[in-house]
C-alpha cells in the first residue's frame, strides 16, 4: 500500500499525461484533414446508405440529387489549423461519373434503368460537382410488375468510388372511395302487420383519381332503438340485406351488385350512390348500422347510417278516434243500453209476478190487476223506444215493487172483507181499501204514498175491525142510554131504557164474548131499533103538547110540531128498511126541535134583560145566555142530546131568575115542564154515518213555472226522429278535437312513432279523454240532463 505522502505525486503525473495527449490531437488533426478523401452523398439516403423510392405506375421516372460534402485539402487549397481554406468554390477535380446498375425484381429478373446526368455534356456520364453545385441524375425505366426492385448507384471520382443502394417499390394503383355524409333515411311501416322494407341511399365519390374496382359492400352491424324501450339498443331481426348501384343500368335502373363479378368498378374522380335495401324489419323505431367497403391493396372504408321507421300518422289518428268511439260505446252501453235492458228485465219480471198474483182473484181484483198490467205494458213500450226510452229512469220502476206488494195485501184484505156480510163490513176498512184501489189505478201515485198505504193495509184486521165496530156502536148506545137515565130516575123514559134496552145490550156483549159476530150484529140491530122507537115515542110525546113553550106563539108552535111530526113519520118509514138512515132522519128532527127551543128561549132572555131592575138579575140572565150559546155550539157539532142538556140547565136558571123578578108576565110552569120533557131527549148519532173527511191539499206549483225545455224556446231542437243524427254529429266533432289534440301531444308526427306501446297510448288517450275530459261526449241528451231542473217532489199526504 502507498503511504499518504506519495499520493500527491501520482495525481500530478496523471494530469501531465492528459495534457500531452490533448497537444498531440491538436497537432495531428489538421494534417489528417488534409489527407482525407472526398465525400459524396445521394439526397434521401438513409443511415444505411439506401435510397427507397415508390411509384404506382409502370413507367418509372425519378431525379436523384448528388451532393459533395467535402473536398481534400491537398488538391483544393492551403491547409490551416482547424479547417481547409480551398481555392474556388470547393470543386472536386475531375468531376464525378454516375453509373447505375440494372434493377433486380423479386423473382431475379433484371430491369434496365437509364441514368442521365443533367449537368454533363451530351453523351457523357461525368459532370463537374462542387460543394455549392450538386448534380442531378434522372433515372428512367419500366417496371413490368408490381413489387420491389433493387439496384445500385455508383459515383466514381478521382479519389475513389461510392456506392448507394437503390430500392424502388412499384405499388399497385387503387382508387380512394369516400362516402358523403348523409341525413337519416325515413320510411313508413305501412297499414298492415307485415314486415317492413327500407332503402338507405349512401352517396360516394372517388378522391384519388385512380380508376379501379372496390370489393362488395358488407353490413357490419345493425341496431334498433325501440320506442317502447326508451333509449335501449337491441339487435333487430330482419330477413335480408341487398346492395345496388343507383342508376348503373343502361336504362337508368338500379344495378344489383351481386351481378358484378370481381367487384364494383369506380372511375377516377367519379361518384355514385350505394343503395342498401333492408327487408323484413321488425317494426317502427330508429335503426343504426355500418356499411364497410374494402379496397384491394388499400384501406377499407366504413360508413354509418341511420334509418327512421315510423307508423303513418293516420294510424295514430284512427287509434285515438277508436279509443274515443270505444269509450262512447262503453258509456252508451253502461248508461243507456244496459240500464234499459235491466229495466226491461225488471218490468217483465213485475209483469210475470203480477199475472201470478191475479190468478184466483175475484172480478174486482182482476180488474185492478188489468189496470196495473196496462201501466207495466206502457212502461215496457216506453223503454223499448229508441229515444224516449232514455227518459224512463229507475224512479219509474221503483214505484212498481211497492205497488205490487200493495196489490197483494189489498187482494187479501178485500177477500176477507167481502167474506163478511155487508152490515159487518167496517167502514174504516172499506174506506181504506177504496183509497188503496184508487192509488193502484192511478199512474202518478208516489212510492212513499204506496208504502204508507201498504203499512196501513198490513195493520188492517178485518175481523178485529168488525168486532171493534160492533163494540164501539154498543158502547155508544149504552153510554147514551145511561146518560139519559141518570137525571130521570124511574120515570117512563128511564124505566124503558133500563128494563127494555139495557138487557138487549147485555145480550150483544155475550154474543161478542163467544165470538159470534153475526149473532151479535143481529142482536145489536134489534137493540138499535128498540132504542130508536123509544126516542121517537118520547119526541112525539114532547111535541104533542098544545101549550107552546116560553117564547113561542101558537102559530110558531103549531108549525114546529107539524114539522117534527112529519120528520118522525119519515124516519119510522125508513127504519123498516135501513135503521142507519132512520137514525139520521130522527137526528135531523130532534136537532130542528132543540134549535128552535134555544132560539125562542134566547128571545125570552133578551126580553127579560130589558125588563131587569137589578144587577143580580142581569148577571143571572147573562149566565143563561152563556148556557144557550154552549147548547148551540153542541148542536152545531151534531151532539143534539148534549145540547138538550145544556138547554135544560139554561131553562132552569132562567126560571129561577124570572121568579125573583116578579114580572107581570110569567111563564106557565106546565109549558116549561113540557119543554123539559122534549128537550131532554138526546140525539143518537148515526153509528155508521161517515165522520167526514178532509180535502187533500193541492200540490204546489213547480218552481219557476216552466218546464226544463221552456228555457230553450229560442233554440231549435231536433225531433226525436233526427236526434241520432245530432248525436253522431256531436260525437264526430268532439272526436275530431280529441284526434287533433292527441296528434300534437303524443308526437304522432315523429318519424319513429309507432309500436304497440305507442298505439295503446293513442287508444287510451282517446278513451281517457272521453271518460274524464271536460267534454264527456254525452250528446244532446246528456246536455239536456245537465241543464234540466229537478222535478218538484210530490207533497206528503
Amino acid at each position: 500500500m502507498h503511504s499518504a505522502g506519495t499520493r500527491p505525486a501520482v495525481v500530478h503525473s496523471a494530469w501531465g499525461l492528459v495534457r500531452l495527449l490533448a497537444l498531440a490531437l491538436l497537432v495531428v488533426h489538421p494534417w489528417k484533414a488534409l489527407g482525407a478523401e472526398a465525400s459524396l452523398r445521394v439526397a434521401g439516403a438513409s443511415a444505411s446508405n439506401e435510397v427507397k423510392l415508390r411509384t404506382t405506375s409502370e413507367d418509372f421516372r425519378h431525379v436523384l440529387r448528388v451532393d459533395l460534402l467535402n473536398v481534400p485539402q491537398a488538391v483544393s487549397g492551403v491547409a490551416v489549423a482547424g479547417g481547409v481554406a480551398g481555392g474556388g468554390d470547393g470543386e472536386l477535380p475531375g468531376g464525378v461519373t454516375v453509373l447505375v446498375d440494372p434493377l433486380h425484381s423479386q423473382d431475379g429478373v433484371q430491369v434496365p434503368l437509364q441514368a442521365v446526368v443533367k449537368e454533363a455534356e451530351a453523351g457523357s456520364a461525368t459532370a463537374p460537382i462542387s460543394t455549392r453545385r450538386p448534380i442531378h441524375v434522372e433515372l428512367t425505366g419500366r417496371l413490368p410488375v408490381a413489387g420491389d426492385y433493387t439496384g445500385h448507384v455508383v459515383l466514381v471520382h478521382a479519389q475513389g468510388r461510392e456506392t448507394t443502394t437503390l430500392i424502388i417499390t412499384r405499388a399497385q394503383a387503387v382508387p380512394a372511395v369516400q362516402f358523403v355524409a348523409t341525413s337519416p333515411a325515413v320510411t313508413s311501416a305501412g297499414w298492415g302487420f307485415s314486415s317492413i322494407d327500407a332503402t338507405i341511399r349512401l352517396p360516394f365519390k372517388e378522391t384519388a383519381g385512380v380508376s379501379g374496382v372496390v370489393s362488395m359492400p358488407q353490413l357490419l352491424q345493425l341496431q334498433r332503438k325501440v320506442p317502447d324501450m326508451d333509449s335501449a339498443l337491441i339487435q333487430p331481426r330482419f330477413q335480408s340485406v341487398h346492395f345496388a348501384l343507383e342508376g348503373a343500368r343502361p336504362d337508368g335502373g338500379n344495378l344489383d351488385v351481386t351481378s358484378m363479378e370481381g367487384g364494383i368498378p369506380v372511375s377516377a374522380h367519379g361518384s355514385g350512390a350505394l343503395l342498401v335495401s333492408l327487408r323484413g324489419l321488425e317494426g317502427p323505431g330508429e335503426y343504426t348500422g355500418t356499411v364497410r367497403v374494402a379496397v384491394r391493396s388499400g384501406l377499407p372504408v366504413e360508413q354509418p347510417f341511420t334509418l327512421w321507421v315510423g307508423s303513418p300518422w293516420l294510424w295514430g289518428a284512427l287509434l285515438i278516434a277508436a279509443g274515443a268511439v270505444s269509450s262512447f260505446g262503453v258509456r252508451l252501453y253502461s248508461q243507456r243500453i244496459r240500464p234499459r235492458a235491466l229495466r226491461l228485465q225488471r218490468l217483465m219480471e213485475v209483469h210475470r209476478r203480477l199475472q201470478a198474483s191475479m190468478n184466483g182473484q175475484g172480478a174486482r181484483a182482476r180488474e185492478v190487476g188489468q189496470a196495473m198490467l196496462g201501466q207495466v205494458d206502457a212502461l215496457v213500450s216506453e223503454v223499448r223506444r229508441p229515444v224516449r226510452g232514455i227518459r224512463v229512469g229507475d224512479a219509474a220502476l221503483a214505484v212498481l215493487e211497492p205497488r205490487l206488494r200493495l196489490y197483494g195485501a189489498w187482494c187479501d184484505a178485500s177477500r176477507k172483507l167481502e167474506a163478511l156480510p155487508v152490515e159487518l163490513r167496517p167502514e174504516q176498512a172499506s174506506q181504506l181499501l177504496a183509497e188503496v184501489e184508487g192509488a193502484l189505478r192511478a199512474e202518478d201515485t208516489a212510492a212513499e204514498q204506496l208504502e204508507g198505504f201498504l203499512a196501513r193495509v198490513r195493520e188492517l184486521d178485518v175481523d178485529a175491525l168488525a168486532r171493534a165496530g160492533l163494540e164501539a156502536r154498543l158502547q155508544d148506545i149504552d153510554r147514551q142510554a145511561r146518560t139519559l137515565m141518570e137525571p130521570r130516575g124511574e120515570d117512563a123514559l128511564g124505566f124503558r131504557l133500563k128494563y127494555e134496552l139495557l138487557p138487549l145490550l147485555s145480550s150483544v156483549r155475550e154474543e161478542l164474548a163467544r165470538g159470534e159476530l153475526d149473532a151479535a150484529r143481529r142482536q145489536l140491530e134489534f137493540a138499535r131499533r128498540s132504542y130508536f122507537d123509544i126516542l121517537c115515542e118520547e119526541l112525539s110525546a114532547a111535541v104533542a103538547s098544545r101549550t107552546p113553550p116560553r117564547g113561542f106563539t101558537e102559530e110558531e108552535w103549531d108549525t114546529l110540531t107539524r114539522q117534527v111530526k112529519t120528520l118522525l113519520e119519515r124516519a119510522r118509514e125508513r127504519a123498516n128498511t135501513h135503521v142507519d138512515d132512520a137514525v139520521r132522519m130522527y137526528q135531523g128532527a130532534h136537532a130542528a126541535y132543540v134549535r128552535q127551543l134555544i132560539v125562542e128561549l134566547r128571545g125570552a132572555v133578551d126580553e127579560a134583560r130589558h125588563l131587569s131592575e137589578s144587577e143580580a138579575q142581569t148577571q143571572a140572565l147573562q149566565e143563561v145566555e152563556a148556557r144557550l150559546r154552549e147548547a148551540m155550539g153542541l148542536l152545531v157539532a151534531e151532539s143534539s142530546h148534549e145540547a138538550a142538556v145544556k138547554y135544560g140547565e139554561a131553562r132552569d136558571r132562567f126560571v129561577a131568575a124570572t121568579q125573583s123578578q116578579r114580572m107581570a108576565k110569567s111563564f106557565h110552569l106546565e109549558s116549561l115542564a113540557s119543554d123539559e120533557a122534549g128537550a131532554s131527549v138526546p140525539a143518537l148519532p148515526p153509528p155508521t154515518a161517515p165522520s167526514g173527511g178532509s180535502i187533500p191539499a193541492l200540490p204546489e206549483a213547480p218552481g219557476g213555472g216552466l218546464s226544463a225545455l221552456g228555457d230553450f224556446e229560442g233554440m231549435p231542437l231536433p225531433s226525436p226522429r233526427h236526434l241520432w243524427l245530432v248525436e253522431l254529429g256531436v260525437l264526430a266533432l268532439l272526436t275530431t278535437v280529441a284526434v287533433a289534440l292527441g296528434l300534437q301531444l303524443l308526437n304522432v308526427f315523429s318519424p319513429t312513432w309507432g309500436g304497440f306501446g305507442a298505439g295503446m297510448t293513442a287508444f287510451l288517450w282517446g278513451f281517457g279523454l272521453h271518460q274524464v275530459g271536460n267534454a264527456t261526449f254525452e250528446g244532446i241528451t246528456g246536455l239536456l240532463t245537465r241543464v234540466e231542473r229537478p222535478a218538484a217532489p210530490p207533497p206528503a199526504t
